[in-house]
């Protein structure tokens, strides 16, 4: 657990006591309870989800830190919510998301009875990104907490791009200082527009559903309130200064602290966090995997390492070869039903591209490469494989533009391509791989090992 504080100079200004008569002339949907005197304490929760929350968790702690009124604790594990130890925080800032597949709490009823009752009191909680989606198999009873929920049945979101948001409620304290403005991010469709009242803040124009949905918007749960923002896919998002301004503003408002007149300032990046997992390898599983592996080389060949794409990042043989994985991981949701066998397959690294680095290659060995990929929910992915030197001079293309193999419709399982490695990439020590997107949503990638050739 990580706690970020700001320059101790601001902790001055924050002993300031709030005028409360200032609050009702905000805005008439100002939270209910007393405002408070000290700095917001906001605990930001974190650590399972499949975007790159290793980077974005610690840069949103950050960027409201760097306002005097807020305090954040940093929590990389979510069941904290099965603890009383929430109670002692104005705010709950949610950054994960436990899937239906594999990512149950530790008592899901009493982390729900416990959101419940910290809403009930008067308390804010933000929902960040794919945050929608928290406790999937409980979707009926969530909903009834924070308006609107993560649905598998509707279109995702539109391929990710810079768009427009327009600001729907120009007058509401969140929204202050804060004009239309356009973000490099996915633009989500996979709510219903339709259901429990909110209070739309933002929203935008989906090009694939050729609708409006909201970006931003409040859904009140006995005297607490749930702000919801669908934006914040990656860091793009978190270095555009009117999301910044949103996310600050929701939290001061939350914690009943007026909003500033002046906007937030975007911070410089903050250093990601290193430790932990985003999905468990499970050494059982990954045993099977490698005897798979094994029993499918040609004599003579040796597997030297493995990387499971998604659950491990970087992995060394102890003969000085390596493998390290850049990208996003995913858990294609459903997959582990499909392939229990080799859920390897299932997990996967995204990106534009999605990217490996091989290093401590021996000079005069012969090396051969294998990926495999899948693309699941059938987002009719095209790419295309290339080796380049780690300085960027000589690019070897090894696989022409592909389509992956679809299971979602098609009932197509992974695949697995084997390359052999350029003799003078082998000579200089090491390579990349770019898995470079073509068509559809994303690059993929679910696995990558080195075999020495003989």
């Amino acid at each position: 657990m990580t706690t970020f504080h700001a320059i101790p100079w601001r902790r001055l200004i924050a002993i300031l006591p709030l005028l409360t008569a200032m609050a009702p002339a905000l805005c008439a949907a100002e939270p209910t309870s007393v405002a408070t005197s000290g700095r917001v304490k906001v605990l930001l929760i974190t650590g399972i989800e499949y975007h790159n929350w290793r980077e974005t968790a610690p840069q949103i702690a950050k960027q409201l830190t760097a306002c005097p009124d807020i305090d954040v604790t940093l929590e990389t594990n979510f069941n904290v919510l099965c603890s009383d130890r929430i109670f002692e925080y104005d705010v709950l800032f949610f950054n994960f998301w436990n899937s239906r597949d594999d990512s149950p709490s530790l008592d899901d009823n009493l982390a729900l009875s416990n959101i419940e009752k910290f809403l009930d009191s008067g308390k804010g909680i933000v929902i960040y990104h794919l945050a929608i989606g928290v406790f999937e198999t409980h979707s009926d009873r969530v909903e009834k907490i924070i308006g609107r929920v993560y649905d598998r049945s509707l279109p995702p979101h539109d391929a990710f791009r810079e768009f427009d948001v327009r600001i729907v409620k120009k007058d509401h304290p969140i929204m202050r200082s804060v004009t239309d403005f356009k973000i490099p991010d996915e633009l989500y469709t996979c709510f219903a527009l339709d259901g429990r009242p909110i209070e739309v803040l933002a929203e935008a124009e989906s090009i694939n559903v050729k609708k409006s949905f909201p970006m931003a918007y409040l859904f009140e749960h006995g005297k607490g309130h749930v702000f919801t923002t669908v934006l914040g896919h990656d860091l793009r998002a978190l270095n555009t200064p009117a999301f910044v301004t949103i996310l600050r503003n929701a939290v001061l408002w939350l914690g009943h602290k007026e909003v500033p007149a002046s906007p937030a300032i975007v911070v410089t990046p903050a250093k990601p966090i290193i430790d932990g997992r985003y999905f468990p390898v499970v050494q059982e599983e990954l045993d099977a995997r490698l005897k798979t592996i094994r029993q499918g080389l040609k004599p003579g060949e040796q597997l030297v390492v493995y990387a499971d794409c998604g659950r491990d990042w970087d992995k060394a043989a102890p003969t000085g070869e390596a493998i390290s994985i850049e990208g996003d991981a995913y858990l294609f949701p459903g997959s582990r039903d499909v392939f229990e066998s080799e859920p390897a397959l299932g997990y996967v690294v995204s990106g534009n591209p999605a990217r490996f680095h091989v290093t401590g290659l021996r000079a005069g060995k012969k090396y051969r490469l294998s990926i495999s990929w899948w693309d699941y929910d059938n987002g009719q992915r095209i790419q295309s494989v290339r080796l380049q030197s780690k300085d960027g001079t000589r690019s070897f293309p090894v696989l022409e533009p592909t389509a992956l193999p679809a299971y979602q419709d098609k009932q197509e399982l992974a695949k697995t391509f084997t390359f052999d490695v350029p003799v003078e990439l082998a000579q200089s020590g090491g390579f990349d791989c770019l898995l470079e997107l073509k068509r559809g949503p994303n690059a993929v990638i679910s696995e990558a090992w080195l075999v020495e050739a003989p």
